[in-house]
């Protein structure tokens, strides 16, 4: 199958090539640049997904005028925000060139909007459609919300994404982080919330994105919050040898109880998601830990909630853990046949409610190349003042998308491409379909020329990627 290509929303518009419906169509099939493991058959595996967000769309997602909700259960009336932050990123990742989801992305947005408190964050829990209640947020549906924002402004191409995203990244900053970068769990804590931590809300992988779009508070997403969240991850680890996170720790990582529950079960997805859009060592070294125990179980096995310090199992076999420690998986090639046979088994356990079903489809996108990082693709340059490229974290790096300052510049004479390079080079002829009709990679210094003569006349972009940076450019070929 030919693999589909990332390019960017800004770039499509400059060579004026948005012509289908999303500038990202399901399957994506990414390898996020050899970063992680993913399943060995993403075709297969994309097919599966695919009939699986069907039964999803039925049974869970409910509309009502403007406004869409993603229902607890089948036929309940009752949602939580983070299914709104589900629905909304599986909106984003689900679209193709026959369908599009924007409508309905726009419609649970618009239940977010309606149901927001006076923190500009939406209340945890709602009993229906149209009924907003006066209590607190809570950060784990409000910050996939956030992300799903950044990935809808790449996707569906409407500025409106942006600015919405950047308000509710500074809303979450203002109410549910703390000036030293941890998170708390809600806006509506009180002093508990400064010594309740539930690690499972923080998603490293969202950082560089909200550093992206929020650029004035961009040290203190990429730095500060990365930093200290991640050490509450660390601490949870280090305390057990299967390396689980357990549901809520205190201010320092010191765990609650011995359980890796139901949230905790975002962690894996989380940290894996990191792994896979930059490279995130702090996140890959968890990941490491909890495979080597994911690795001794068999998946028809798998159940919890998990006794973290002696592995235990307990009696829920389901989607929510056999897919959140799947997600492990991804972080050694050593475990390239168990991550397959932990995904053969997700789609055998077929129907099951909203939190389950969710995050089989989002821990599925993701191990199936399904789920990559819109924002990395290259994008109009920054100003000066605008994010690092990375985090100074000792410890580990996040790459933030780059600009496009110092990429490699490209001339077409009659059918060989010239440019030059210093390093490892690759280069992709993508069709106005999508599709990568040619590739090439070399490491080489100075003028380097790629032959064209095989590939039929017509309009492509060519992407060139050399240190870290990459350039698009529109030819035709006569």
């Amino acid at each position: 199958m030919k693999r589909l290509v990332k390019m960017g929303l800004a770039g499509l518009f400059a060579f004026g090539l948005a012509q289908a419906k999303v500038n990202f169509p399901f399957p994506q099939m990414s390898d996020y640049g050899g970063n992680a493991t993913l399943l060995s058959d993403k075709a297969k595996a994309s097919e599966e997904l695919k009939s699986q967000f069907a039964y999803w769309l039925k049974t869970m997602y409910n509309e009502n005028g403007d406004v869409a909700g993603v229902r607890s259960d089948p036929g309940s009336d009752q949602y939580f925000s983070e299914g709104v932050g589900y629905g909304m990123l599986l909106m984003v990742y689900f679209s193709d060139n026959a369908t599009s989801y924007q409508s309905q992305f726009d419609k649970i947005w618009n239940f977010y909007k309606k149901m927001m408190n006076e923190n500009g964050l939406m209340v945890w829990k709602v009993g229906n459609l149209s009924t907003k209640y006066d209590q607190g947020a809570a950060l784990d549906g409000d910050i996939d919300a956030a992300a799903a924002l950044v990935m809808a402004y790449y996707q569906f191409g409407d500025e409106k994404y942006k600015e919405d995203a950047k308000k509710l990244i500074q809303s979450m900053k203002k109410s549910e982080f703390e000036s030293n970068g941890l998170h708390l769990p809600g806006d509506k804590w009180g002093d508990a919330g400064y010594n309740r931590k539930n690690p499972g809300y923080f998603d490293p992988a969202y950082m560089p994105l909200f550093a992206l779009v929020d650029t004035e508070n961009a040290d203190f997403w990429s730095n500060k919050a990365y930093d200290a969240n991640m050490k509450l991850y660390e601490s949870s680890s280090a305390e057990v040898t299967t390396g689980l996170i357990d549901d809520w720790t205190d201010k320092n990582g010191k765990s609650e109880d011995d359980y890796y529950s139901y949230d905790a079960s975002r962690a894996p997805w989380r940290n894996a998601k990191a792994v896979c859009w930059h490279g995130d060592k702090r996140a890959l070294a968890l990941d490491k830990k909890m495979a080597e125990f994911v690795s001794t179980v068999s998946a028809s096995r798998m159940a919890g909630p998990v006794r973290r310090a002696s592995g235990d199992l307990g009696n829920d076999h389901n989607s929510t853990f056999v897919t959140s420690l799947m997600t492990s998986l991804i972080s050694d090639a050593k475990y390239q046949s168990k991550l397959d046979e932990y995904w053969a088994e997700a789609v055998k356990l077929g129907d099951e409610n909203y939190f389950n079903q969710s995050l089989k489809l989002l821990n599925g996108l993701l191990v199936s190349g399904n789920m990559p990082n819109l924002a990395a693709a290259p994008s109009t340059p920054t100003s000066s003042s605008s994010v690092n490229p990375q985090s100074s974290s000792s410890e580990g790096t996040i790459a933030l998308p780059v600009t496009m300052d110092s990429a490699p510049k490209m001339t077409l004479s009659g059918r060989t491409l010239e440019f030059s390079a210093n390093g490892d080079v690759r280069v992709d002829v993508i069709s106005m379909t999508g599709n990568v009709v040619k590739s090439f990679n070399k490491n080489a210094t100075g003028s380097v020329s790629v032959s064209l003569n095989a590939i039929p006349s017509g309009l492509y972009i060519v992407r060139v990627k050399n240190a870290g940076v990459s350039n698009l450019k529109k030819i035709k070929l006569d």
